[in-house]
């Protein structure tokens, strides 16, 4: 959840998330599963592109870019890759920042993302594809936790009638552990994790570019 800030306002130096998690291991493109990987990860970018172009005006990015609009349509089309030979997009930006990060795992660039989409980055909690989890007490726990979110809001303000940075500070990083354990309980729904008697592989619901199945 975003602080609200002025519109328009440019954005400024992003701000650590009271939880920074660990970087993860770089990708090594000199290996073919990493490759693979990455040309996978890659193949939805230009739909994903698409989608804020045709928002923002495909002749308003080529002027803002300084680049012709017949490359800005290749970027929204798909690109040449080994499993689509006969594909005419061009590799886009999006694809250029995905492969930075690949490779160096720097969260600092998807700080700075979503800073200047006002908002913030919290890592997924590790260890979500557990077998048998119960549904009645991941339920019951993520309502403790937001229980236990909101019982600290009232405290503070009842305390002195106000709630400062400190426990500003305290909120932001129980609200961002409560997104990871909300995240875990979804993750663990589409594998069908709570299923009763699945012993089927578990299944990821891919998304287009507009969130939609």
């Amino acid at each position: 959840m975003a602080k609200a800030k002025a519109k328009n306002a440019p954005p400024s130096t992003p701000a650590q998330p009271a939880v920074v998690e660990e970087s993860g291991e770089a990708a090594d493109l000199s290996d073919p599963a990493d490759i693979e990987a990455l040309e996978l990860m890659l193949e939805e970018t230009h739909g994903v592109l698409k989608q804020a172009v045709e928002r923002a005006g495909p002749k308003r990015v080529a002027r803002a870019l300084d680049v012709s609009l017949s490359l800005v349509y290749k970027w929204t089309q798909p690109p040449r890759t080994k499993r689509n030979p006969q594909a005419s997009g061009a590799r886009n930006p999006l694809d250029k920042l995905i492969t930075i990060f690949s490779l160096s795992q720097d969260l600092e660039i998807i700080h700075f993302l979503c800073q200047v989409a006002r908002g913030y980055y919290t890592a997924n909690p590790a260890g979500a594809n557990q077998p048998e989890r119960n549904f009645v007490s991941a339920t019951v726990s993520a309502l403790n936790d937001f229980a236990d979110m909101l019982h600290f809001a009232e405290k503070s303000l009842t305390n002195d009638g106000r709630i400062d940075d400190g426990e500003a500070a305290k909120l932001r990083k129980q609200w961002d552990r409560l997104k990871g354990r909300l995240e875990q309980f979804i993750v663990s729904c589409e594998e069908g994790q709570f299923n009763a008697g699945a012993k089927s592989e578990p299944r990821r619901r891919r998304r287009g570019a507009d969130g939609e199945e």
